[in-house]
């Protein structure tokens, strides 16, 4: 059995629904699964900067430049799902002002599947879809078998208690403290603050 229905099972399990052997089995568990597994992968794999959905790249200069406002366009890998980090300097949703922060790194715009940019070189840290649940972080894993189990226990049992359970337990125990540990794994990066923010 692959590492994907085992997932899968969990999540079934903790709703109180029996096993499935595939995510293609010809049941309604199955079809529940593939209706709501890897939009609710992705979403959760762009929640956070999770370490272990981190790469480094590169990116090739497109032959064509956009039409107007940049001057270079780069296509974004297949497997993107969001920037972390542009030409050395991290993206944060922090309290950071953002005129400051495009001062540091310089513009750029994400359009489809696209950077455009002005940099003549561009090199990025973004998050990647995983779809091996066996890289996953393991508090991560738990947390998303709860949050799919709570979709499929609306779905499949009609449970809106079981399911609103469910869901208080991924978003308000699960993702919390998953974000926590994961954010303790490596050193801490202060943000750049502009002097003048400090007279303020």
């Amino acid at each position: 059995m692959s590492a994907e229905t085992d997932f899968l099972n969990d999540a079934l399990g903790q709703c109180g629904q029996e096993r499935i052997s595939s995510i293609d089995d010809p049941n309604v568990r199955a079809n529940w699964c593939k209706t709501f597994y890897v939009k609710l992968r992705r979403s959760a794999l762009r929640s956070h900067h999770w370490n272990f959905n981190a790469a480094r790249l590169e990116l090739a200069q497109d032959a064509t430049a956009p039409a107007f406002e940049f001057a270079f366009a780069y296509t974004l890998p297949d497997n993107f799902l969001k920037i972390r980090e542009y030409n050395g300097v991290e993206i944060s949703v922090s309290a950071v002002e953002p005129w400051l922060w495009t001062k540091l790194s310089g513009r750029y715009v994400i359009e489809g599947r696209k950077l455009l940019s002005n940099e003549s070189s561009v090199k990025v840290v973004y998050s990647i879809d995983i779809d091996n649940p066996l890289l996953w972080d393991d508090l991560f894993y738990q947390m998303l078998a709860t949050w799919l189990a709570s979709k499929l226990a609306m779905a499949i049992g009609r449970d809106a208690a079981k399911s609103q359970s469910l869901l208080s337990q991924a978003i308000n125990i699960g993702l919390p403290l998953a974000a926590a540990v994961d954010g303790q794994e490596g050193t801490v990066i202060p943000y750049q603050v502009d002097d003048l923010l400090w007279g303020r």
